[in-house]
């Protein structure tokens, strides 16, 4: 498949590498910055803390398996982020998008926040702490046509810098084509899943065991329970719960251990079609290098 290079520049105007970074293509007008909840004294002696810009409050919830995410945007960063750390409680790191040039409007950051919220919401991968994004902002034609540019350069560098937020946890359309599908199958389980950039995503429509195996409740029931309450598990044919959306599990063993309702080894566990193993077409094939 066609491939576009890019090359993405991250800075550390601190040095720290976990403090605060700016994160640009080196082409384009749009910048990224990530600021920990404990290095905002840093970013707000900084010129974009003046800036329009669009932000985003990453942290996990309370209420989720899933990692949660605030999207807003504002026309004075410092004040509007000054509240947020004083008054949200779930998030511990914002990423601020800025123009390079300040050539973002309010026009442009109204619909950057309208078709952000929108497009994290179709991904799934986070729990939106948002409530509706509402009506889609008026904007000229050519302005839309900018807008779709950065919001493009905003979702490369918002997965660079760690947070896929516009990813589905199966990734691209054009990225599952090229994935291997794997089955893991067992008494009233028959689950299907691929390995991943960040663990191993279990397909919405797999089926699962629903009785925990007694050797493994201790270790399983908390999280399996976690997962029916959330809505990723839910009541199929009695003995069974169905996957109500892709999962990312961290690992494979995780994912055959949700499928199975017992502990597991997901390397051999997981097949594909042909009986090949996980581990022999990824691991074993490492490990002859």
């Amino acid at each position: 498949m066609p491939v576009d290079p890019k090359t993405i520049q991250i800075f550390l105007p601190d040095g720290e590498p976990r403090g605060v970074r700016i994160a640009e293509i080196t082409t384009r007008i749009v910048q990224a910055i990530q600021v920990p909840r404990t290095k905002f004294d840093r970013f707000f002696c900084r010129p974009e803390a003046d800036q329009v810009g669009l932000y985003f409050l990453f942290g996990l919830s309370a209420d989720s398996i899933k990692p949660a995410v605030y999207i807003g945007q504002t026309e004075d960063l410092r004040q509007r982020l000054k509240n947020y750390n004083a008054n949200k409680e779930f998030w511990t790191s914002a990423v601020v998008v800025v123009s390079r040039t300040q050539s973002f409007t309010q026009a442009h950051i109204r619909y950057l926040e309208w078709l952000s919220i929108g497009k994290a919401k179709e991904a799934g991968r986070y729990e939106i702490d948002n409530g509706n994004a509402g009506a889609k902002p008026f904007v000229p034609e050519p302005m839309e046509a900018d807008v779709l540019d950065a919001f493009e350069t905003m979702e490369t560098l918002l997965a660079t810098l760690g947070f896929p937020v516009f990813e589905p946890p199966a990734g691209k359309p054009s990225e599952q084509q090229q994935r291997e599908v794997f089955f893991c199958r067992g008494p009233q389980a028959d689950g299907r899943g691929s390995l991943v950039e960040d663990g191993f995503v279990v397909y919405a429509g797999s089926l699962c065991r629903r009785q925990i195996a007694p050797s493994a409740a201790a270790k399983l029931q908390p999280w399996l329970t976690e997962l029916q309450e959330s809505g990723v598990l839910v009541p199929y044919n009695g003995d069974q719960s169905r996957v109500s959306q892709d999962y990312i599990a961290t690992s494979p063993s995780y994912g055959a251990a949700m499928v199975l309702a017992r502990t597991a080894n997901g390397w051999q566990e997981w097949k594909r079609e042909d009986g090949a193993t996980l581990h022999e077409l990824y691991r074993a094939k490492v490990e002859s290098l």
